[in-house]
């Protein structure tokens, strides 16, 4: 690994540990399953990744991309996310580990015909960062979305908006001459960016 590389993921670990829960919004569901894998793989502490969407899963079934010594790599389904929700608060609480959850858009489209799902969801990724901050784990979760100005961040093609707390961390990943990763505000304003090109992503 060469200088710019490992000033890159210096950079990269301090913004992303910045607080106990954040979210990264991507245009596309191939950088977005790409940049979680690569911030999965670049720590050397444990990994619990969520994969909703089963794009992750399908390219490590396909060996597109190789399973990870420290990734726990789980497929909650309407049946199992519950308790494994509550055995993952028990391990972060104890242990500091990366959350990642891979996407929010399917996490809302697996409970689509739950009652306040919107609800229960918010109510249950402030939970996790909450259980695992004093141990130093965070949750970082993935999303395909927009941001609309008078409404904020919004899921694409489902509508629903992108959880927004006090103690949360909002990130935006576009595309220009490479990846760029931006901290944003709630209004998106660019606090802060960084080049992700030495990431070897694309």
């Amino acid at each position: 690994m060469h200088k710019n590389q490992r000033d890159v993921i210096g950079e990269l670990d301090k913004m992303m540990w910045s607080e106990p829960l954040c979210s990264i919004s991507f245009d596309d569901v191939i950088t977005k399953t790409y940049l979680l894998y690569k911030l999965a793989t670049i720590t050397e502490i444990p990994v619990i990744y969520l994969d909703f969407d089963l794009l992750y899963s399908g390219y490590v079934a396909a060996k597109i991309l190789p399973q990870k010594q420290n990734i726990t790599l789980y497929q909650p389904t309407q049946n199992t996310w519950k308790e494994l929700f509550a055995n993952i608060a028990d391990e972060i609480s104890q242990r500091k580990y990366l959350v990642i959850i891979d996407s929010l858009n399917g996490f809302f489209t697996m409970l689509s015909e739950q009652k306040d799902s919107g609800r229960l969801i918010n109510s249950m990724l402030v939970f996790l960062s909450s259980v695992g901050w004093e141990a130093g784990s965070v949750v970082i979760t993935g999303c395909i979305s927009k941001f609309k100005k008078d409404e904020g961040w919004i899921l694409t093609s489902i509508g629903r908006h992108v959880i927004e707390i006090n103690k949360m961390s909002l990130f935006s990943v576009r595309k220009n001459s490479g990846l760029i990763l931006e901290s944003v505000d709630h209004h998106n304003s660019v606090k802060k960016s960084l080049q992700l090109n030495e990431l070897d992503l694309l």
